[in-house]
């Protein structure tokens, strides 16, 4: 018999958006959990819980990004800080693999008694991150390769960063309605940027946010790439969150994948969708950062 989902999604119901709360007690009762992560901070209630997990003998397993990019932030090496927590899980029963040069993990993705859960940060401690849950068998599936190193993409689920960016980008261009809204950690020249501008000189009011510390440390091609924007129209802010949403109407897309140009392959995720339900969570979602935010200076 199969594992039942890890959360209840409703009758007929596949996917849906979970609080970090809802992810912690799946992984609670769980007893088999495959966990991808670009960093993981040590004290979170996410790493706490993977810790308990092994401790009563369910089965973990993770893989974490070896050679995080930029290496330091200010004092804290992240590097090291993955190795620390690694050393720290594996203390409780985990088994961690590290990734290989050549395919970067930036997916934030778990799968969990047979439930795939997707999250646009990593797993945070201050639980300000929009999952999204699904067993979709599809879904699942894909999500499992790429937990496996075998990016692989379903109808609406994307697990390799241009393809996700790629369905971000069929999002913004074909949604209804007049209004465009988008927030990513970084900001760049990619499908992203140009289904923006197209958008804006159609006429749509867009709506960027970025986060401000990637917006603090970016160099002159970032913010030569947001100017560009303005120019065309769009109204960019500022904003200490860090997740990646994009609505257009009556579509959605929510991602780990940053708004990038990406050299080569990267693990990384990015689902679109055009469920009421969904496009309304992260429609909230965004809306709750855009207040927070300022204006970019």
């Amino acid at each position: 018999m199969p594992p039942a989902p890890a959360v209840a999604m409703g009758p007929h119901m596949s996917e849906a958006i979970v609080t970090q709360a809802a992810f912690v007690s799946a992984l609670a009762r769980a007893s088999d959990i495959e966990l991808s992560a670009y960093v993981l901070e040590p004290d979170s209630p996410v790493t706490r819980a993977l810790e308990s997990a092994g401790d009563r003998g369910a089965s973990v397993s993770l893989v974490l990004e070896a050679d995080p990019y930029a290496g330091r932030t200010g004092t804290d090496d992240l590097a090291a800080r993955n190795r620390r927590v690694a050393a720290a899980l594996e203390g409780h029963g985990a088994r961690v693999t590290w990734t290989v040069p050549g395919l970067p993990v930036h997916m934030k993705a778990a799968v969990v008694d047979g439930t795939a859960f997707l999250d646009d940060r990593n797993w945070p401690a201050d639980r300000r991150d929009t999952i999204v849950a699904t067993t979709d068998p599809d879904d699942v599936g894909v999500t499992r390769s790429a937990l496996e190193g075998k990016p692989a993409s379903d109808r609406h689920l994307a697990t390799e960063k241009r393809a996700a960016l790629a369905l971000e980008a069929r999002s913004i261009r074909f949604g209804t309605g007049d209004r465009v809204d988008v927030e990513t950690e970084s900001f760049g020249y990619s499908a992203v940027s140009k289904a923006l501008v197209a958008r804006a000189q159609a006429g749509a009011h867009v709506r960027l946010l970025v986060a401000k510390r990637e917006f603090d440390e970016g160099g002159r091609t970032e913010r030569a790439s947001l100017r560009r924007l303005e120019r065309a129209g769009v109204e960019v802010r500022i904003v200490a969150n860090d997740e990646k949403l994009a609505i257009a109407g009556d579509r959605a897309w929510a991602g780990s994948a940053n708004a990038t140009w990406s050299p080569g392959p990267m693990l990384d995720w990015g689902l679109a969708t055009r469920r009421p339900d969904l496009v309304a969570g992260i429609e909230a979602a965004f809306q709750r950062n855009w207040e927070a935010g300022a204006p970019a200076p």
